[in-house]
């Protein structure tokens, strides 16, 4: 295998945030990425640690993309999968002197609170390190974490996708951020994919 290339500001991240209903979905549209996919996917489930590395595992038979939990500190790369452990928050910070970023993982297992907003902690660091090259999907969920994540995304320019009503098993999550206006398109789970790969590049004017 070829090494892997490091992922700058200047390249794609795609956040995803799922909850109950996300394993199913995200077992449909991540093996649509191909190995040629230039950006970084990161996915935030809603579930509980150790679970999270079976997803991960599960997910890297069906993918074409390595798929795998990362570990704070490490490097962020391009072509690759990563499903952020459970019970943990993510953020992203640049490698001084380089550019390069930086995996940045917090246990927050013992904060309930944390726990619920870990989509819209990990969406609003995106945000902030990516800007308008950061393009959020909120998948099927309970509750509304991720609506203020993906606030950030637009209001940094990115693009922001959720999973339709139709195709969701909870529509609680995709729902609260497209009542809050911060949705730029809902689409049916089978269409999330071709929809990335057709704007890859495209930020949320182009949306």
């Amino acid at each position: 295998m070829s090494k892997p290339r490091p992922a700058t500001v200047g390249d794609r991240l795609i956040i995803i945030g799922a909850g109950t209903g996300g394993p199913q979905a995200l077992m449909e549209i991540l093996p649509r990425f191909d190995s040629v996919f230039t950006g970084t996917i990161v996915v935030v489930q809603h579930m509980r640690p150790g679970f999270t590395r079976i997803l991960a595992q599960n997910l890297s038979h069906a993918c074409c993309l390595p798929v795998y939990e990362p570990k704070d500190g490490q490097a962020l790369n391009c072509s690759e999968i990563l499903i952020v452990p459970g019970g943990t928050s993510f953020s992203l910070s640049r490698i001084e002197g380089l550019d390069k970023l930086m995996v940045g993982l917090e246990d927050v297992s013992d904060s309930q609170e944390r726990i619920n907003k870990r989509i819209d902690e990990a969406m609003a660091a995106a945000a902030d390190i990516y800007t308008r090259n950061c393009t959020g999907v909120l998948l099927s969920g309970m509750g509304d974490d991720g609506r203020e994540g993906m606030r950030a995304i637009a209001e940094a320019g990115g693009a922001t996708l959720a999973q339709d009503e139709e195709s969701s098993v909870v529509f609680d999550m995709p729902s609260a951020a497209i009542d809050a206006g911060v949705v730029h398109k809902a689409l049916p789970l089978w269409n999330i994919t071709d929809y990335i790969l057709k704007g890859e590049g495209a930020n949320a004017n182009a949306a």
